[in-house]
């Protein structure tokens, strides 16, 4: 099970979060889902110790519950890493996760013009998010101060995706 893990772990999402200097932290947050034959839906954030040289290194420190219908799909972090951003296949929502206080709080943003939240890019200032959307092949741009969507650019009528969305 735990080489599972930390294959799943290296392959999959090796986000590392800022560990504190004088610990020398080296953590990770990566997404989780229990297997199609378990009878109750599971799925949740994970934050396991990285670090070689740690007492618990390969162990998961934090589990992190999301709704079992959310069937989360990639983790960003803004620039200063003072937040994570959880895309979804299953919902038009953002999870956005505030970094900064203890413990982690987490707030579900509605993007309705978003069928399926795929990646997400941060503005140079760390200002405005972009968040590129499967199926209704749009880029919902946002606030990262507020996180709420400010913009959605869709693509061209006919076209099968975005070229360019910011020209």
């Amino acid at each position: 099970m735990m080489s599972a893990v930390r294959a799943l772990f290296l392959a999959a999402l090796a986000l590392l979060l800022p560990g504190s200097a004088a610990q020398a932290e080296i953590l990770a947050m990566l997404n989780y889902e229990t297997k199609p034959e378990q009878l109750v839906r599971k799925e949740g954030l994970a934050i396991v110790d990285v670090d070689p040289a740690s007492a618990t290194f390969g162990k998961m420190l934090m589990d992190i519950p999301l709704p079992p219908d959310l069937v989360a799909h990639h983790i960003y972090f803004n620039r200063d890493k003072s937040k994570a951003y959880i895309t979804a296949l299953g919902k038009s929502l953002l999870h956005v996760m505030d970094l900064t206080r203890f413990p982690y709080r987490m707030k579900a943003v509605p993007v309705p013009d978003c069928q399926v939240g795929e990646d997400m890019a941060f503005s140079e200032d760390n200002r405005t998010w972009y968040l590129t959307c499967m199926g209704s092949s749009t880029v919902i741009m946002g606030d990262a101060m507020t996180d709420k969507p400010t913009k959605t650019i869709a693509s061209p009528s006919g076209s099968a995706f975005i070229k360019h969305p910011l020209r």
